[in-house]
Order: structure tokens, then sequence, then C-alpha cells
């Protein structure tokens, strides 16, 4: 087994949903055949503002209120994060975005986000 950037880019996508769901692949609710992966694909993207970590629900809906932000556009960002992160954890390498990719997607996330907050 070689060292590959493959490898980063899955354990990128990984970390990113840790960050988004608030939980960790080795948590109790992911056994039995059952990933963070896969618990995301299953529940992407209509049921995504479900799953995500309570901490960042209730940062969403504060952000909302202070924010002159909708719902939607808090919903398209978390979608857009979630989608960058399972195109990370593809199953053949191959699939997977590369870092230069990731990043510029995060910048173009994060510029749609800050458009829609001014």
């Amino acid at each position: 087994v070689h060292a590959s950037t493959f490898k980063d880019v899955y354990s990128f996508g990984i970390l990113l949903l840790e960050m988004i769901i608030g939980k960790r692949p080795t948590d109790f609710m992911f056994e039995g055949g059952c990933s963070i992966i896969n618990f995301v694909e299953r529940n992407f993207p209509d049921q995504v503002l479900r799953i995500i970590d309570a901490y960042l629900q209730e940062e969403c809906k504060s952000f909302i209120k202070a924010m002159a932000v909708t719902e939607s556009e808090v919903y398209q960002c978390v979608l857009s994060l979630v989608r960058v992160a399972l195109a990370c954890t593809r199953p053949f390498p191959r699939e997977r975005m590369n870092m230069r990719e990731v990043a510029i997607n995060l910048h173009a996330i994060r510029k749609t986000y800050v458009a829609a907050i001014k």
C-alpha cells in the first residue's frame, strides 16, 4: 500500500462530514454496515437539515434571525458543503475531487454565502 493524495481527499471528506453532522465515524450508530458516509447519503438532500449537528442547527437558526438570510440560502450552503464532502469520499479514488477542486468549491460556497448575507 502506498500513500496517495486520494487518501488525503477521502480523509478530508470524512472530517468535513464529522464537522457537519457532529458525529465521528466510530460512533455507535455506525455499526452493522452503516457508515458515516451512507448515513449522510441516505439523508441527502431532503433530510440533511435534520442530521446536521445540533449546535450547527442552532447556529443556523440564530444566523437566519440575526441577518437578512433566508432558510433556503442556509440550506443551499449546507447542501453544497455536504456535496463536497460526499464527492471526497467516493468509493473509487479516481472518482473523488482533488484538493484543488475542493478548494475551488469551498471558495465558491463561501463567496455565494457572503454575497447572500450582504
